[in-house]
């Protein structure tokens, strides 16, 4: 059987709604570090992803595989191909960094890279023809997604009118949600844990066929199988403090492509703001000019 790992991994994706939460939990596991799952043995992988060595050998099974080992073979193929592009510097015999400060410098600038690979052109362009509809965009960010949602609301409800953000799942969200128009879209990030609540609206959100632009980590994310239109900014940690230069640079770049889309018409937006911040003497530096940036 010659399956490739993208084969693989998007049929992990694919099976995710549908998988016990055992299974579901090793599927999250191997896709988050294929490579090194293609260099473990049953045991080592249940102990590692927490599940016991049958649950592995079912999901081998499941994704058409006549067990473990062929399962195992197919990834290490792959990965063989691919070692010299991905994750080189994170190879576990690598001497590790002694200034943590420099480590999670260059965490970062992994995630950047690998986020770089993964990001769709086409799938941005979706994503910037739902943010030009004409109703209203919820961008919607709880717990730690707060800062990315207030960041994409700032810049956005610059260039466009009727942008809510959204950081709590209580009734006044609901009710927002419930009363927008069908022509109105949603942009809702959730990154791990994955708060229950993001997928909760993006759930309302469907039934209300207003459409989804997701931001997440993975395919394997809650939040993927609810999504329109997926964009993905990897998460890697060293503690639990959220990785989110990637997250922010995902946000930067659908701003830019949704800025350059229509220049002359965001400019004309850039000087209305301008106008009110002068009224309204919002800024110090009165002499930076924002509006001949492009």
């Amino acid at each position: 059987m010659q399956k490739e790992i993208r084969d693989i991994l998007t049929q992990l994706a694919q099976l995710s709604p549908k998988l016990a939460p055992q299974q579901l939990r090793l599927a999250r596991f191997i896709h988050s570090n294929p490579r090194k799952v293609a260099f473990m043995n049953s045991v080592k992988l249940a102990q590692a992803a927490g599940v016991s060595n049958p649950t592995v050998i079912r999901l081998a099974i499941r994704l058409g595989f006549s067990g473990f080992p062929e399962f195992q073979k197919a990834l290490q193929r792959e990965t063989e191909r691919q070692y010299d592009s991905l994750e080189r510097f994170f190879d576990e015999s690598s001497p590790e960094e002694d200034d943590l400060f420099q480590k999670v410098l260059s965490l970062e600038f992994h995630v950047l890279r690998e986020m770089k690979e993964k990001l769709s052109r086409e799938a941005v362009s979706r994503a910037v023809s739902l943010l030009e509809r004409p109703g209203d965009v919820f961008v919607i960010g709880l717990l730690a997604n707060t800062c990315l949602a207030e960041y994409m609301s700032y810049f956005l409800s610059i260039l466009r009118e009727n942008v809510h953000g959204i950081s709590r799942f209580d009734h006044e969200a609901y009710g927002k949600i419930k009363a927008a128009r069908k022509d109105s879209v949603a942009v809702i990030y959730s990154f791990p844990r994955y708060p229950a609540g993001a997928q909760s609206l993006a759930q309302l959100c469907r039934a209300r066929e207003i459409p989804v632009i997701g931001i997440t980590d993975s395919v394997m994310s809650p939040l993927a199988p609810l999504s329109d239109v997926l964009l993905e900014a990897p998460m890697k940690f060293i503690t639990f403090i959220d990785p989110c230069a990637g997250a922010f640079a995902l946000t930067h770049a659908l701003l830019t492509a949704f800025f350059m889309n229509h220049p002359e018409k965001m400019r004309k937006k850039l000087e209305e703001f301008e106008a009110f911040a002068s009224e309204r003497d919002l800024f110090e530096r009165k002499d930076i000019d924002i509006i001949t940036l492009f």
